[in-house]
C-alpha cells in the first residue's frame, strides 16, 4: 500500500511540473519541506542516540596522559 501511495505522489509531483511556474514552484516549497522535515527528525534522533555528557575513555586517556608527563617534567 505504501509503495501504492508513493508511486501517486511522485506522479501527482510530475503533474505538478508541467503546470508551469506555479506547479514548479509548489514542487520546490514540496521538496524543500520534506529535506527541512527530514534534518529535525535526524537531529531529534542524534539527540536521543547520542548523550550529551557522555564519557569519553579516548579523551579521558588523553587528558589522564597529560597530567602524568606535565608531573613528569
Amino acid at each position: 500500500m505504501k509503495l501504492f501511495l508513493a508511486i501517486l505522489f511522485a506522479g501527482f509531483l510530475g503533474i505538478l511540473a508541467f503546470l508551469g511556474p506555479l506547479g514548479i514552484y509548489i514542487l520546490c516549497a514540496i521538496i524543500i519541506g520534506v529535506i527541512f522535515r527530514s534534518f529535525i527528525l535526524i537531529n531529534e534522533i542524534h539527540k536521543q542516540v547520542v548523550p550529551v555528557n557522555n564519557n569519553d575513555k579516548v579523551k579521558q586517556a588523553v587528558e589522564r596522559y597529560i597530567k602524568e608527563r606535565d608531573q613528569l617534567d
